[in-house]
């Protein structure tokens, strides 16, 4: 008799150990990023490649079928960048609601989406919503919670609270999972004014910077990257695992 792995990989699982892994531990994470401009210094899936390492870190020690990663998200503020891609805001939200769909019809009881692009909780909170009215898989959104404690020995402040891109945080990330893709040279510090009218109309964030950045990029550490993925894998392990424990 062959015991169940704790997670499994969809993407290179076949079927048959699909289904035999959601009879066993019905539960899945999702992981949700974007293409999208990150400064000079960072590539553009930079929320990607965070997510993902997420979702696999976290079902790695609470378990869950880890799903294929969504790597465009709603990213309409940096539409005017080069290179960065948008979904619309009800075409994103069509997509997640399909991949839901399809694992209730798999027989999966508790769905987690994991992102790592701040713009997508927004689609998210009112896409799970309407998905609870039409099935009994539960489901959970997640988007670096207690980020402010995770932090809390920043070296740099960020550049309006619960609002950062491509800062210390996400350079230090990317220095600890991907330092390959890390051009730390072009790396620069740059805090845009900040926009009544871009919080309440419809100035994108893209409009207020030049480098992209909002933060400062230059005092990201490998180090500080270990640290602190391990303390948000931390805290959304401990929800995942109330979330199966409940659910299950």
């Amino acid at each position: 008799m062959t015991t169940s792995p704790i997670w499994l990989d969809a993407s290179t699982a076949t079927w048959l150990e699909c289904r035999d892994y959601l009879e066993s531990s019905p539960f899945a994470v999702l992981p949700l990023g974007a293409t999208e401009q990150h400064g000079p210094h960072l590539p553009q899936n930079t929320d990607t490649v965070i997510a993902e390492a997420l979702a696999m870190a976290v079902a790695k020690v609470c378990g869950g079928l880890v799903l294929p990663s969504m790597p465009i998200g709603y990213s309409w503020v940096w539409r005017d960048y080069p290179g960065s891609l948008t979904h619309s805001f009800d075409t994103f939200r069509a997509m997640v609601k399909d991949i839901a769909r399809s694992m209730d019809r798999n027989g999966c009881k508790a769905l987690m989406l994991i992102s790592g692009h701040g713009a997508n909780p927004e689609p998210l909170k009112y896409t799970i919503r309407e998905l609870a009215d039409e099935m009994e898989m539960a489901l959970l959104r997640v988007f670096y919670p207690g980020l402010g404690e995770v932090m809390s020995d920043a070296e740099s402040p960020q550049w309006q609270p619960g609002n950062f891109h491509a800062e210390e945080f996400e350079t230090s990330m990317m220095l600890h999972l991907r330092p390959d893709l890390v051009r730390m040279n072009l790396a620069v510090s740059e805090y845009p004014g900040k926009s009544t009218n871009q919080e309440m109309s419809t100035i994108p964030m893209g409009a207020l910077t030049k480098s992209g950045v909002f933060g400062n990029a230059t005092v990201a550490t490998a180090e500080k990257g270990r640290k602190w993925f391990l303390a948000c894998t931390e805290k959304v392990a401990e929800i995942w695992r109330d979330f199966i424990a409940e659910h299950g």
